[in-house]
């Protein structure tokens, strides 16, 4: 009977252990709702096996805790790919590859490490003729809007540059320039640059963000 008072108390205090960590960044929460969910599992892991509850939801958050970070990075990866399929309905508009970093991410209090592929970078070319039309300006709404979300959730900056060909430079009155946007705890700057790489007539758009190689959660 005492371990189902237990399992019952360590699931009403989940809603408010994710409360209290409304004051970190996003990142960080995202780790704490899989912390609890671990631990909420644990407990009722216990309960089958009659182990101990209490050793058993450390168990389980300590598992949480990577798992709620590796699905934060999975959703920004996701949430890439939905921007840039968005931007590819613009005519004549072509996205690459969501490009990844692999992260070790390790548990402070036992060592335990698992590799999780994060968010790096993704790239858009949107053609000249449409960036004024509906369809360039929804398109890059989108790309916006992601941005942001990737700085505020992680608390970060994000880099969102807008390269154009250099020789297009003099007939669009193009030149470089930068801007800071704050987003939550983050910031996004955008750079519009000049770049020779830039296929003709196109105006690429890549955003990207720095991941360490290592993290402990």
């Amino acid at each position: 009977m005492k371990s189902h008072i237990r399992i019952a108390t360590y699931l009403a205090l989940t809603p408010f252990l994710l409360t209290s960590c409304a004051t970190t960044d996003q990142k960080t929460q995202d780790a704490a709702v899989g912390a609890a969910i671990g631990c909420a599992a644990g407990a009722l892991l216990a309960k089958v096996t009659s182990n101990d509850v209490g050793t058993a939801c450390a168990a389980g958050a300590v598992v949480g805790g990577i798992i709620g970070y590796q699905r934060a990075r999975n959703s920004e990866i996701e949430e890439a790919r939905r921007a840039a399929d968005a931007a590819k309905s613009v005519e004549g508009a072509k996205s690459s590859p969501v490009q990844t970093d692999t992260v070790k991410v390790t548990d402070r209090e036992t060592g335990k490490t698992e590799t999780v592929q994060a968010f790096k970078s993704v790239s858009v070319d949107i053609p000249l003729s449409q960036v004024d039309t509906q369809d360039g300006r929804e398109a890059m709404r989108k790309l916006n809007d992601y941005a942001r979300k990737v700085a505020t959730e992680r608390g970060e900056t994000v880099d969102m540059t807008i390269a154009v060909p250099s020789e297009k430079v003099g007939k669009t009155k193009v030149a470089a320039q930068q801007t800071r946007e704050a987003a939550g705890k983050g910031a996004v700057v955008r750079n519009v640059v000049i770049d020779p790489r830039t296929p003709a007539n196109v105006q690429r758009v890549t955003i990207e963000v720095k991941n360490p190689a290592r993290l402990e959660v």
